[in-house]
């Protein structure tokens, strides 16, 4: 099994137990089988943006674990937003796992002179498009410490668009707002590509409040509740 393969099935497991919990073994079971089906079917669609030169390259692996999740529930007539409350429970709870000193100090690591030289690096390697299906996006710094990435186009809106996966677009950016809560980051999430706006931005800001857009407040709030 390939490292990528057993990252898969560490997530699933996870995510199997979430769906025990609400839905039964059984369910679950067949919910897990169908899964690994699609994600045979997907993984060779996922596209390759540059591989390990690329920081967003495991975010497209990822997004296939959510594709396959997701094809795996709407088949049982399942909406997107239980596929997104299953994958934010999953990586909340692998999160959390990790002492909130540690979280804290990587988010503040992300504010420092490397981390955005880093950034504007990747940035502009973006921006030479040499990988058609990749994300291309610049940074921007704002007032008071505020740090942007925003994107002009998004790998991941891309492929769900060539994939009929559009009723996940409006979720895309719900693992930034995710670990951002976790990590004293204070992303402001709620102009995305996904959402029909031109751009996507993500805006940080060190220690402020973690801005939640709408359609995720009530994933959010019920994940809280069942913890």
């Amino acid at each position: 099994m390939t490292l990528g393969n057993r990252a898969f099935e560490f997530f699933l497991r996870s995510a199997r137990t979430r769906l025990e919990a609400e839905e039964g073994a059984d369910f679950a079971a067949a919910i897990a089988v169908a899964a690994r089906e699609e994600y045979t079917r997907i993984l060779p669609t996922v596209p390759d943006i540059g591989g390990s030169a690329n920081v967003f390259q495991p975010v497209m692996l990822v997004n296939g674990w959510i594709a396959a999740l997701h094809r795996a529930l709407s088949a049982r007539g399942r909406p997107a937003s239980q596929t997104i409350a299953i994958c934010h429970a999953v990586v909340d709870g692998w999160l959390r796992k990790i002492p909130t000193f540690l979280l804290r100090l990587v988010g503040r690591l992300t504010f420092s002179g490397p981390a955005r030289a880093f950034f504007e690096s990747q940035a502009s390697r973006s921006r030479e498009r040499g990988y058609p299906a990749d994300f291309v996006w610049s940074v921007e710094n704002g007032p008071d410490g505020e740090f942007s990435l925003v994107f002009d186009e998004c790998a991941v809106n891309k492929w769900y668009d060539a994939n009929d996966l559009h009723d996940l677009k409006p979720y895309c950016n719900f693992f930034d707002v995710t670990y951002s809560r976790l990590m004293g980051m204070g992303v402001n999430a709620n102009d995305t590509i996904g959402l029909g706006c031109e751009r996507c931005a993500l805006r940080f800001k060190h220690g402020r409040d973690t801005q939640i857009p709408s359609m995720l407040g009530p994933i959010i709030r019920d994940a809280e509740s069942s913890n």
